[in-house]
């Protein structure tokens, strides 16, 4: 696994995740904790430092020696301006052949000088400086943050490392419980209904009087495997079908089965 960025004050909210920007390879990483704040009222300039690789490679993302050096080169880059800009590292990009760096900060002139002074400090690769205002944070919200089925793929990659963490090999069937939130009883139905083709099963149902929008709740369960693509794959299937009758799907929990454990004997 990529290692992530290593100057952020909060370490555990960095998440990496591969996909395309305009139809191309592109490996993101991100502080998505920041999302939950975000946007910052003290911090609405943009600050992005591209840095073109001298091997970008047959996909864009860099070969040679480009990958390790730039991984230096940026956590040199990001600690000198979090030290003397007070800007805020958000994420990077790697795509295209651009190793691309983005900050958010106070606007002012004088931060605009220094970041480009201490960027010529650099050499070896074409860089490129561009600071613009963006209050709303839409280069953050739209380039950098996954969308929803990403954001889940992150969501279930994160279960299955736990799970494995704790000598699961993830590989042998076993009850898999899921959660799901409705505005109406028929529309909990409906997602019942359709989500039975899939031989999921209830558990429970529910009333929250105290919940304004989803107080309706369904606990499902069916026995499966819970390898990253295949959770992801049966997960997916649940978020969509919970999405189309006005639903939310709230995520999936098992217990831990090591190989000498079979949950399910002959």
């Amino acid at each position: 696994m990529q290692t992530l960025p290593t100057f952020s004050d909060n370490p555990d909210s960095w998440e990496t995740y591969f996909t395309t920007v305009d139809d191309c390879p592109a490996s993101i990483a991100l502080d998505i904790f920041v999302g939950e704040r975000a946007p910052l009222e003290s911090n609405t300039n943009l600050l992005a430092v591209l840095i073109h690789m001298n091997e970008p490679g047959e996909h864009g993302l860099g070969d040679g020696v480009d990958p390790e050096a730039l991984r230096h080169v940026e956590q040199q880059v990001v600690h000198a301006y979090e030290q003397e800009l007070s800007v805020l590292f958000v994420g990077r990009v790697r795509s295209q052949g651009v190793w691309q760096l983005y900050f958010y900060g106070a606007e002012s002139e004088e931060v605009e000088q220094r970041a480009a002074q201490l960027l010529s400090g650099f050499s070896g690769w074409k860089q490129e400086l561009h600071i613009k205002s963006d209050p709303q944070w839409d280069l953050y919200f739209d380039l950098l943050f996954p969308d929803r089925e990403r954001l889940q793929w992150i969501q279930d990659r994160k279960v299955c490392e736990a799970l494995a963490e704790q000598g699961d090999t993830l590989v042998i069937p076993r009850r898999v419980d899921h959660y799901a939130y409705f505005a109406t009883s028929a529309d909990r139905q409906r997602f019942i209904d359709a989500s039975g083709k899939e031989h999921f099963e209830v558990e429970s149902v529910s009333f929250d009087p105290d919940e304004e929008h989803m107080a309706y709740t369904v606990q499902l369960h069916r026995t499966e495997c819970v390898e990253l693509e295949a959770i992801h794959e049966a997960v997916m299937n649940l978020l969509v079908t919970a999405t189309e009758h006005d639903g939310l799907y709230d995520g999936w929990e098992t217990s831990v089965v090591s190989q000498e454990f079979d949950p399910l004997p002959n």
